[in-house]
């Protein structure tokens, strides 16, 4: 896989001169399949389902890998865990690219990114602030502390899966 992963990541930088719609054609004889699926907006149950169907496509069709183009301000703890949980069991290489200029992996998105077999960014785009906050008001010190301690802990575990830098990852979380 390491070989291959390595390949795909050749691929992706071609693929970034091409037009977007050249990714999903299907290959001539002797090309690489490659499918793309764009995560913009929230994080949210509906994007879980869109990336769920996305790697379906990929696994059961043939496709070599899949790029996950992303620009989210980040969203539902649950379905960046979801997408998370999917991509680290995909049968296919995942590459995650931040992107357009402007864009970012912010909040949830830095898990998503970080998850992928492959992490890359258009230049102009950024990534982090991935401290966990509740969209039901303010939380209390116990509960922050906890949410906290587990979204490290999350961030550290993928981090590590994917080679990442474990402490930055930590860092994203405890210090935003």
């Amino acid at each position: 896989r390491p070989s291959a992963i390595a390949a795909l990541s050749i691929t992706l930088v071609a693929c970034s001169f091409l037009p977007r719609v050249a990714l999903a054609r299907d290959a001539r004889p002797g090309e690489l399949r490659v499918l793309d699926v764009r995560l913009d907006g929230p994080v949210s149950p509906v994007m879980a389902e869109v990336l769920d169907r996305a790697l379906n496509r990929a696994e059961q069709a043939g496709y070599r890998a899949l790029v996950i183009e992303i620009d989210t301000p980040g969203g539902l703890e649950t379905s960046m865990r979801d997408i998370v949980k999917r991509i680290l069991a995909s049968e296919v290489p995942v590459l995650t690219w931040v992107s357009p200029s402007g864009g970012r992996a912010a909040s949830a998105g830095v898990f998503i990114t970080m998850a992928g077999d492959v992490a890359a960014m258009c230049p102009g785009t950024n990534i982090g602030a991935a401290t966990p906050i509740s969209l039901q008001g303010p939380m209390d010190s116990t509960l922050a502390r906890k949410a906290t301690n587990d979204a490290a802990a999350f961030a550290r575990t993928v981090a590590a899966q994917r080679g990442r830098n474990v402490q930055w990852a930590e860092q994203a979380v405890r210090l935003a």
